[in-house]
């Protein structure tokens, strides 16, 4: 048990760490160069890769059962790369399957319409348009991160408990981490970059609905895309129509 909160304030502590070491060496002329240079992109997003995909299932199969597969929506895999199963849990694996793709789709749908509806009044009260700094190749990028790591913060919690209550307190830890980070508050400060950071915090409350409904990691994914690579596709049309 108590790798499993090893793993989660590890995680925590990684996030803080780096957030306010690059905040605090933000000017320093190296760094500008450093941030200029063309392998600078392909570096960070592998770090964020190491971080927000590596760390997780690192605590997945070195962790000492620091994740429940359950838990952390990997409940298919079993049937997968496990021995054959029943035909009553095949079926229920399927059924459970059918209940989180509709979930999806009705949420995803739902939260879709409600940042249009919002978008297209932000855009009306500031007389132009509001741009998302997203494309929708990097929606799917990182609806992976995210989804993932989000998935991660709400596994101990969940455990100790159960799903209800544990995945409220990992949307607590998710948000803490958030509001500790000096990058997202800046992000807000900024009009250009402001939708980001607003989008992820109506996700992960988003994700957190559905976790509650259907904990599946796959579907998660696909509907955290779904809005955010879809609400970026349609908000640069939307600008091009308009320009």
């Amino acid at each position: 048990m108590a790798d499993r909160w090893l793993w989660l304030g590890g995680s925590v502590l990684v996030a803080l760490v780096t957030t306010w070491t690059t905040w605090f060496l933000r000017r320093q002329a190296w760094a500008e160069r450093l941030t200029l240079s063309p392998f600078f992109p392909p570096l960070l997003q592998l770090a964020r890769f190491l971080y927000y995909i590596g760390g997780p299932f690192a605590a997945l199969f070195w962790g000492q059962d620091a994740i429940v597969e359950r838990l952390f929506g990997l409940s298919p895999l079993p049937s997968l790369f496990g021995p054959p199963l029943p035909l009553e849990e095949r079926w229920r694996l399927w059924m459970d399957g059918v209940h989180g793709l509709g979930w999806a789709v009705f949420l995803g749908a739902a939260a879709w319409a409600t940042l249009v509806v919002i978008w297209r009044a932000a855009g009306r009260r500031s007389d132009g348009n509001i741009r998302l700094p997203l494309s929708t190749p990097a929606a799917l990028r990182e609806s992976a991160f995210q989804e993932t790591h989000w998935m991660f913060y709400r596994n101990g919690p969940s455990v100790i408990l159960g799903t209800y209550w544990g995945t409220w307190v990992g949307l607590g830890v998710i948000a803490l981490e958030a509001l500790l980070n000096p990058w997202w508050w800046a992000a807000l400060r900024e009009p250009e970059k402001r939708p980001l950071p607003l989008i992820r915090a109506s996700m992960a409350v988003l994700s957190t609905a559905f976790y509650l409904q259907a904990p599946n990691l796959w579907l998660s994914i696909l509907l955290h895309w779904g809005v955010t690579g879809g609400l970026a596709s349609w908000a640069a049309r939307a600008c091009r129509e308009d320009s």
